[in-house]
């Protein structure tokens, strides 16, 4: 696979970080808007997905963000799908890397080259509802199934198993009687919104000095 020409502009003051996406891409908007806004220790250099009809590639072009579509499919061998992306995240100085609604596992290799520098946000309490095969609308039936009275979001290192790495930091909310799936998804994502870049932002700052 011919591996796609990207350049960009590299602050030496900040930590270069890359989002993986596979959806309409709106935590990653929001990472977006906070590194634009703030005094934030990290930059947005690079956008990744496996959908190439994704909403978070209107987003990338929407702010000027280069992005790529990598996909395994589309390789011969896993090994040659890793080192296209490590080979991606060097182009542009990658340091950290945050998941956005990726729904694919991050392979070992890629792991081991980031060691405690990918992140995830999750819309559960972890380690309530986490797992393989728990994600969006699922973790949110689950809950209501189950009659949780609280649920919300999780930051939290990626490791090797989905949703099993250090959790970095969490907000609760209510869950309430009508309730629906639904409805329960948005009051969650408005606390991802919240809480990811502020934690990433934590962890760039740390990173930079050598923490």
């Amino acid at each position: 696979m011919e591996i796609q020409k990207i350049s960009s502009q590299e602050s030496r003051n900040k930590v270069m970080l890359a989002i993986m996406a596979s959806g309409r891409g709106s935590n990653a908007e929001a990472i977006i808007q906070y590194s634009l806004t703030t005094s934030a220790a990290f930059k947005v250099a690079l956008i990744v997905t496996n959908n190439p009809k994704s909403g978070v590639v209107e987003i990338a072009q929407q702010y000027g963000i280069e992005w790529c579509c990598v996909d395994l499919k589309d390789f011969q061998a896993a090994a040659e799908y890793e080192e296209y992306l490590l080979e991606t995240f060097r182009n542009y100085s990658i340091s950290m890397i945050a998941l956005a609604g990726y729904l694919k596992l991050i392979p070992v290799r890629i792991i081991d080259a980031f060691p405690k520098k990918i992140f995830n946000i999750h819309p559960s309490l972890l380690p309530k509802y986490g797992g393989n095969g728990m994600y969006g609308m699922r973790v949110h039936k689950k809950v209501i199934e189950n009659r949780e009275q609280k649920s919300g979001s999780s930051v939290h290192i990626v490791e090797r198993d989905y949703d099993t790495g250090e959790i970095l930091c969490q907000k609760s909310i209510e869950v309430h009687d009508d309730d629906t799936p639904e409805t329960l998804s948005e009051r969650v994502l408005q606390v991802e919104y919240l809480i990811y870049a502020p934690t990433l932002n934590l962890q760039a700052e740390q990173l930079l000095q050598g923490i």
